[in-house]
């Protein structure tokens, strides 16, 4: 076996765990309707992480309805809602377990404590939903009440199959204001986990090894930094450690996140490819003789990494999610060793939902992979689908191009990209010259490789077929994939000649990337979308001076919100305050400037109008324009008549982004 560690199981008290591959509480938003039960696509979405290699998989209880009736900006007004008090809803839970279980996997509960009604151990918590009232402290004489709903909550899902409890311990260990003055009291980190040790004990004491318990912490938060942000509100690395050696005795397996809330969710910019802080902790912990399991997590998912690491002793197991979700055949390409044909994972976040509804629609989705949540429905989408071997044109060898490809010949059809360039990757491109774009050159790259290395399909470069040709080769379908390029906008004056080319020392944000180095000190950028701000990103990486011009009202208006941009680090403020920071407000030498219209360009004058009409100037080196791109509709329907069957995919429908052109790819292949 290639990935021998990596694919052997693990005994746990009275468990078999199959793997070393474990999925955390990532339940995607859109999986749920308005059923107070696992719905069908919940628990197909579930049984689907299961079959496709996770050996535990963590499921949150969701069981505070009210939760349902806060504003729809709030995140978890769109989360499952499971009512535990009603049995019959216990019956789908129960079927739940099953379908991982038929998987020879494993299902935890993932909670937090039991109290009395109205009550808290700190006090003062306002429980979930717009209803919720502050909580008194819970009396030291009633905390054995609490520690037995702890267990009676426990013993319900046992009876149902699941096999463990999850639970997030590091809000106990951040020490915060706290008014008890008896043994749980915040003074140290025994005192303020003394309570969830208490019910850990009696979890071990009823069910033993037939009932397993994972703990959840950060190596460390920094003061602030936490899933609660707050000053004052974190913890050190030593009493992370001191934390494990008083729960040894009660904890099973140990997940260990990343030192903040946004390098717990890595992308590009929070996350440098093959370091991982929590491993480190993790082989430390190892080093010290812990006896529970080690299970980092953030950013695994290359099995040649995971299999080095437990092949050198540093941790026990890994904790993934979006790797799970990227790649439904990941646990098969596991077994087959086919570690490099596993689909990469861009690390935009965008299956953890978004939180601004005017920006995107309320729904979870993931970039490279068109059947991420499509488990309870594909198969009657695809019911009546049926694929006699047909000789397929590929027109375009940008990312939606080589992915139709891809999915065409996995249908058993012969394929030939045609690519005017010299080269496959289209857009792409520029992620070889960003730095925090590796995880998008990385897909760019397993892209090229794996068209390339397919039997059925040809590439030709430097071709650009006339409809004749295709129609004379014999060509059966063709998926257009033509994309779209750069605009100039006619609305500012002195951009583009007569020809609508752009001017001396005008560019296009894709045009200047692979310019950098014959630009000039200052740069102004007209236009702040995704596109604009990334560049402008790149280009003070690289030492010049960028000023961002929008007619937005905020920089990155088309950023997806929620963990994407918005994530990107945390900024403590002046009075103390943890901020979720833009990416951007990092570069000293990055200034924007909000709702301005930018009029005209002279030479290297960029002239702007303010909200209240005012004109300003601004001079530079070099002027990009980031004006949103038009789309090869017409370059794309110039084939229409060509063959049977024609399909317009990717860009050249509309400009989109790459879950968008992954839809369409799978689809339309789907139809051939």
């Amino acid at each position: 076996m290639k990935y021998k560690h990596l694919l052997t199981p693990l005994k746990v008290g009275n468990k078999i765990i199959k793997n070393r591959m474990s999925y955390p509480n990532a339940s995607p938003h859109f999986l749920q309707g308005p059923e107070d039960y696992p719905a069908e696509g919940y628990r197909a979405f579930v049984s689907n992480l299961a079959r496709n290699g996770a050996a535990i998989i963590d499921l949150a209880e969701w069981d505070n309805p009210d939760q349902r009736k806060g504003p729809m900006d709030m995140d978890m007004t769109h989360m499952q809602s499971f009512d535990m008090t009603n049995p019959a809803v216990h019956n789908y839970q129960a079927q739940l377990a099953e379908e991982v279980h038929f998987f020879d996997s494993k299902v935890f509960v993932s909670m937090q404590e039991k109290m009395p009604a109205g009550y808290s151990m700190d006090g003062g918590r306002f429980p979930m939903g717009p209803n919720g009232k502050p909580t008194e402290i819970l009396p030291t004489e009633r905390v054995k009440e609490a520690v037995d709903l702890c267990v009676e909550a426990c013993r319900t899902y046992k009876l149902l199959g699941f096999d463990g409890l999850t639970v997030r311990v590091d809000n106990e260990l951040i020490k915060k204001p706290n008014p008890r003055t008896d043994m749980y009291s915040g003074d140290s980190i025994e005192n303020r986990t003394r309570f969830t040790h208490e019910w850990f004990a009696a979890v071990k004491k009823a069910f033993g090894g037939d009932f397993l318990i994972k703990a959840v912490i950060a190596w460390e938060q920094p003061d602030g930094y936490g899933p609660f942000t707050r000053p004052g509100g974190g913890y050190t690395e030593k009493e992370a450690e001191e934390f494990i050696e008083l729960f040894d005795d009660v904890v099973d397996i140990l997940e260990i996140r990343e030192s903040d809330v946004c390098k717990s969710h890595p992308t590009g910019y929070t996350m440098k490819e093959d370091v991982h802080p929590a491993v480190d902790f993790a082989a430390k912990m190892k080093a010290k003789g812990v006896k529970m399991l080690m299970a980092p997590i953030g950013g695994f998912q290359s099995p040649d990494e995971m299999e080095k690491i437990l092949a050198e002793g540093k941790c026990d197991m890994f904790v993934l999610a979006r790797g799970f979700m990227a790649d439904y055949d990941l646990g098969d390409k596991i077994k087959k060793g086919l570690g490099e044909d596993v689909v990469p994972c861009i690390k935009c976040n965008k299956c953890h939902g978004t939180i601004l509804p005017e920006h995107e629609p309320w729904i979870s989705v993931c970039s490279v992979n068109p059947l991420m949540g499509k488990s309870g429905k594909i198969h009657r989408m695809t019911a009546n689908l049926t694929h006699e071997p047909k000789k397929v044109a590929v027109i375009g060898g940008g990312p939606t191009g080589m992915r139709a490809a891809l999915y065409a010949a996995g249908l058993g059809h012969d394929v030939t990209i045609f690519e005017k360039t010299d080269s496959l990757g289209g857009q792409l491109f520029h992620s070889d010259y960003f730095s925090f774009k590796w995880p998008v050159k990385n897909y760019k790259n397993w892209l090229i490789r794996e068209v390339q290395k397919n039997d059925k399909i040809k590439i030709l470069l430097n071709t650009e077929p006339s409809p004749s040709d295709i129609e004379k080769g014999g060509f059966e379908a063709v998926l257009a994939a033509t994309g779209a390029k750069a605009s100039l906008p006619k609305s500012i004056e002195g951009i583009a000649d007569e020809n609508g080319n752009a001017k001396e020392g005008v560019y296009t944000c894709l045009d200047a990337i692979p310019k950098e180095k014959e630009l000039g000190k200052d740069i102004v950028i007209c236009g702040g979308s995704e596109v604009g701000m990334e560049t402008a990103m790149f280009l003070c990486e690289n030492g010049h001076n960028v000023t961002v011009l929008t007619r937005q009202n905020e920089l990155g208006h088309n950023c997806s919100k929620l963990h994407y941009i918005t994530m990107a680090w945390i900024k403590i403020t002046d009075d103390g305050r943890a901020v979720e920071s833009p990416a951007w407000e990092k570069y000293e030498n990055l200034k924007g400037i909000v709702s301005v219209t930018t009029k005209k360009v002279d030479g290297n004058t960029v002239y702007y109008e303010d909200a209240d009409g005012n004109e300003h100037k601004i001079t530079a080196d070099n002027v990009l324009i980031c004006g949103g791109m038009k789309p090869l509709t017409d370059e794309a329907l110039s084939y229409a008549a060509s063959t049977p069957e024609f399909y317009a995919i990717g860009d050249c429908n509309g400009a989109g982004n790459l879950q968008i052109c992954n839809e369409h790819a799978y689809s339309r292949a789907m139809l051939i």
